[in-house]
């Protein structure tokens, strides 16, 4: 963990050889951990993955009222900490927006940024127009009921706490068939278990602001970023549909996007090589 000018406590692991460094967000409802298990992947790349918990995440000291824009100061703060002077950076699922977010506001230390199975802006200016109608549901609930976004996640988190082994095990039963091979990996799903508990460290309200947040306004619209940026997304994608993916391709000016007809949300994984080559080439 390092102490920010505010006095708040940000934690992260690091996984590498002090290669060249890549900045991981992992997806909301989960932490840290949620990084490839194999590190000996990123050391034989050269690369130095430094995978960060977001406020009130793991061992991250939550921030009251924060907004997706502020994402990039800790991030800078942390780079600076590390003797970090530019970097790549990686957001997974619900840490895209928060890649997204740095791409645009630490335009001239970010070498190169990847979205993986990642979302655009729900409401605000570039927002996309046609969403399914279970997300403009989730928008409108998160914008009129706050309180009762907070009662859904933490009914959604109880059988997490309950018994990880078996929520873990009952929602990659629902997935397709590539994310079920992924998951099926005893390292990975050893990091998914231990994940469900550590996402809960402090309790719901650091996932509450995750949801505030993906519902809410960016603040900038994706074709304000200027760097390159990379971007996966698979076809079969259930939790962040694909058309999602294909917006932001269409909005950011320097997308290199790639589409996987038969994967899904978890391609991350299976695909961790080519992402992590892609971003330190």
């Amino acid at each position: 963990m390092v102490r920010l000018p505010d006095g708040r406590q940000l934690g992260f692991a690091r996984h590498g050889d002090g290669g060249r460094p890549v900045f991981f967000f992992h997806g909301v409802g989960t932490s840290r951990l949620a990084r490839h298990p194999d590190d000996s992947i990123a050391v034989s790349l050269g690369a130095d993955v430094i995978a960060v918990d977001r406020p009130g995440i793991g061992l991250s000291d939550a921030k009251p009222g924060r907004r997706l824009l502020d994402w990039p100061d800790d991030v800078a703060a942390l780079a600076d900490l590390l003797g970090i002077d530019r970097f790549a950076i990686l957001g997974w699922s619900g840490g895209g927006p928060y890649a997204a977010a740095c791409a645009y506001k630490l335009r001239d230390r970010v070498i190169a940024a990847g979205i993986v199975s990642g979302p655009g802006p729900f409401v605000g200016p570039g927002a996309m127009t046609e969403i399914r109608a279970t997300w403009r549901r989730r928008v409108r609930l998160a914008g009129m009921a706050p309180w009762l976004m907070r009662v859904a996640i933490w009914n959604w988190g109880r059988p997490l706490r309950r018994d990880p082994v078996r929520a873990f095990e009952m929602a990659v039963a629902e997935m397709c068939e590539s994310d079920r091979l992924i998951l099926a990996d005893p390292g990975l799903r050893s990091v998914m278990i231990e994940n469900a508990v550590e996402v809960y460290r402090q309790g719901g309200r650091g996932l509450y602001d995750e949801g505030r947040i993906l519902a809410g306004p960016w603040g900038f619209r994706p074709d304000e970023i200027p760097g390159v940026v990379h971007l996966w997304h698979g076809e079969l994608d259930s939790a962040v549909p694909p058309e999602m993916g294909r917006h932001m391709a269409h909005s950011i000016p320097r997308c290199h996007a790639r589409f996987y007809p038969r994967e899904g949300h978890h391609l991350l994984y299976s695909r961790w090589r080519e992402i992590l080559k892609a971003l330190i080439a």
